[in-house]
């Protein structure tokens, strides 16, 4: 399981960039952002595009990701976007495709929010074209006979292009995925059982007729950790964004290092491979974050899924009772 971290982008630039050498530090594999034109809970943000610049120029190492709704970039100008960037930050970049979720900020801006079967429809098209753009072929975007294919000045380094993700949580939108995807992104907050959405995932690539183990799965799910009980409970109160995700005690990752692990290791076993943490702003970030890299400590084999967990390990043979050897003295 690859552990990444959802960027806040209500922070400054300085901090936001601050943070991702935080868990660039820490060994965090992925660094993500998510697109937000208007503010949801009222909070002012970062353009995404723009925070995932600054990410990926703050750092050197992690994949950086950003979760982009298609309706606020056409294709054309996302590909040219991301082709230049991934060329600045040395082939680092993955990215995720929703079809929007807010009617009001679609609308709000001038975007217009059809029926989901019409969206998830524009989905796989505009990913379609981003994918082929991005690997350097040609590509007829207009849809027009009279107009010539576009090829982006300066494509993605990666053979390929970059690694897809599409967000998806309707049968719907999972079949879209299986189409066009390299992995799909189930957010936490709009599922009730994490097993049971990874058994969708599988029957769209029955549908599809595509290998289930050709799809990543990937999991977007608030996380309050601490040392005790009380400390995630004040982490998770104290974070407004809990509010509009759901609270991590009821749809993400809660509790204590140990808890957290178990509740890691559930998912793991369920599918997913891919786990992006949205954490709580918090002063201690530092703390948090050194905390969440210890959860996912373990033997490979124990994170596999289907897997038992590993044995616990025998108490030394002095613990409780009278020793092996006898004798009162070593009672």
């Amino acid at each position: 399981m690859r552990l990444g971290v959802v960027l806040d982008t209500r922070n400054a630039p300085s901090r936001l960039q601050e943070i991702a050498r935080m868990c660039e530090g820490a060994g965090i594999e992925s660094l993500w952002v998510r697109d937000y034109l208007s503010a949801p809970d009222g909070e002012p943000r970062l353009e995404a595009w723009t925070a995932l610049t600054l990410a990926g120029t703050a750092t050197s190492r992690p994949r950086i990701g950003a979760m982009l709704n298609i309706a606020f970039r056409p294709p054309g100008t996302l590909a040219a976007m991301a082709g230049t960037l991934d060329a600045a930050v040395g082939g680092r970049i993955e990215l995720g495709l929703s079809a929007g979720w807010i009617e009001r900020e679609n609308v709000a801006f001038g975007f217009d929010f059809p029926e989901p079967e019409v969206r998830a429809r524009r989905l796989e098209r505009y990913a379609t074209i981003l994918r082929q753009m991005l690997s350097g072929r040609p590509v007829a975007v207009g849809g027009s006979e009279e107009a010539g294919p576009a090829e982006l000045g300066v494509a993605s380094p990666q053979p390929g292009g970059p690694v897809f993700s599409v967000e998806a949580i309707s049968p719907l939108q999972m079949d879209v995925a299986v189409a066009v995807a390299d992995d799909v992104l189930i957010p936490a907050a709009a599922v009730k059982d994490v097993a049971e959405a990874t058994r969708q995932v599988q029957r769209a690539c029955e549908r599809g007729e595509r290998a289930p183990e050709t799809l990543g799965l990937a999991l977007e799910v608030p996380v309050s950790i601490g040392r005790t009980v009380a400390e995630a409970e004040a982490r998770e109160e104290s974070e407004p964004m809990f509010e509009l995700l759901g609270p991590p005690s009821e749809v993400g990752v809660f509790g204590t290092l140990e808890q957290c692990q178990e509740r890691v290791i559930q998912m793991a076993h369920a599918g997913i491979t891919d786990l992006r943490c949205v954490l709580p702003n918090s002063p201690d970030i530092h703390d948090v974050i050194a905390q969440l890299t210890a959860m996912v400590i373990g033997t490979v084999d124990v994170l596999s899924p289907g897997t038992p967990k590993s044995k616990s390990p025998d108490p030394p043979p002095t613990w409780g009772g009278r020793s092996r050897r006898g004798g009162p003295e070593n009672t």
